[in-house]
């Protein structure tokens, strides 16, 4: 005989409903929007049966006691959660108060009114509860189509500094308003290097790459490359932004930003180093470590011209510590690569500067 389980799902319209469910039967998904889909296709999720499913799956953060949350009176702390009652009890200014699980959220939807060249415009976006204002000034920045622009918000009148403050910190509630004014960012170089050297070779099994972390929250825009020692010698390849300390782990997550390098000799020696940028300046944060990575080769245009000593300048005398431009002082580490080796370190090799904004 069948026995059958109560038990919570989201339904079509996205709302917590009680189903009647047969032991042993798959929980089958039910359609959502694109990010509940990918939640039902997860390792954790995929193939489990109905009396393992959680009650609470929340888009963006589990509903747990101690959290944060949104209700109508404002925000509160979770207490308790009462599956079979569909019932979150929260504590709101030492108050402890019962809601539906409907009268609660875990994202703030803020409009944002933006004002630029006498245009204005609006929008509105959701932001996770737990996001910063960090967060939401590079989701806006991201918008502009010129990389030196960056958005300056202001709430009731006052502007919000990047920082890590949230949301619940600042007062924004759902529906706030937040006046977007754009405005020119002011571009910095830090050089790794005090002497430049001719000579630097490269190989199939090798590459480029130097790890480092800035004292300050910083959005790299790209890096300087060396270019070619000998006439008729064009260097080639990538150069990418990687989190973290390792490269070529093969998670495309990591990588940031990749950028086409193609340097070709030159004469002048302000053009040594030539820079290469990205599609868009990538968000660093203070004391996060990342990697910037090159796979270069060296080509001649005249194979026959071949010289002793062809390839490309190099730097030499590099410190741990260097302070850049903007008063930004970057840490600087050595870079692992799991499929090859790197020839450049802290001291020595490419990639002698780095262009960001602050």
């Amino acid at each position: 005989m069948e026995t059958k389980r109560r038990l919570w799902k989201l339904n079509d319209i996205d709302q917590w409903e009680i189903f009647n469910q047969i032991e042993e039967e798959d929980v089958q998904p039910t359609p959502q929007t694109t990010s509940t889909k990918k939640e039902a296709a997860s390792p954790e999720k995929v193939g489990t049966k109905a009396s393992s499913q959680l009650f609470y799956i929340s888009k963006t953060k589990q509903e747990v006691k101690g959290t944060t949350i949104y209700t109508p009176k404002g925000y509160g702390i979770v207490q308790n959660v009462i599956p079979e009652k569909n019932i979150i009890t929260v504590k709101i200014n030492n108050e402890i108060i019962d809601f539906e699980r409907s009268e609660v959220s875990n994202d703030i939807l803020i409009e944002f009114i933006h004002v630029q060249e006498g245009a204005k415009r609006s929008e509105k976006i959701s932001f996770p509860i737990q996001s910063t204002v960090q967060d939401i000034s590079d989701r806006i920045s991201s918008q502009y189509d010129d990389p030196n622009l960056i958005a300056r918000l202001f709430f009731k009148g006052k502007e919000l500094e990047p920082s890590n403050d949230t949301l619940d910190k600042l007062g924004i509630i759902q529906g706030s308003k937040i006046l977007v004014m754009a405005k020119l960012g002011k571009a910095y170089s830090v050089n790794r290097f005090k002497q430049m050297i001719s000579g630097w070779a490269y190989g199939p099994a090798t590459f480029d790459g130097i790890s480092f972390s800035p004292s300050k929250d910083i959005r790299v825009s790209g890096v300087g490359i060396y270019g070619p020692n000998l006439n008729n010698y064009t260097l080639s390849g990538t150069v990418k932004l990687v989190r973290g300390q390792l490269y070529g782990s093969g998670d495309d997550d990591e990588i940031a930003a990749t950028a086409t390098v193609e340097v070709k000799f030159s004469a002048h020696t302000s053009e040594k180093i030539q820079r290469v940028m990205f599609g868009k300046p990538i968000a660093v944060r203070a004391d996060e470590i990342w990697s910037l990575c090159a796979d270069l080769s060296l080509t001649c245009k005249n194979p026959g011209a071949f010289g002793f000593g062809g390839g490309s300048h190099y730097g030499n005398l590099g410190n741990t510590t260097i302070q850049g431009e903007g008063d930004v002082t970057f840490s600087f580490l050595p870079c692992s690569g799991s499929m090859k080796t790197t020839l450049t370190n802290v001291h020595s090799g490419q990639i002698p500067e780095i262009y960001y904004y602050t």
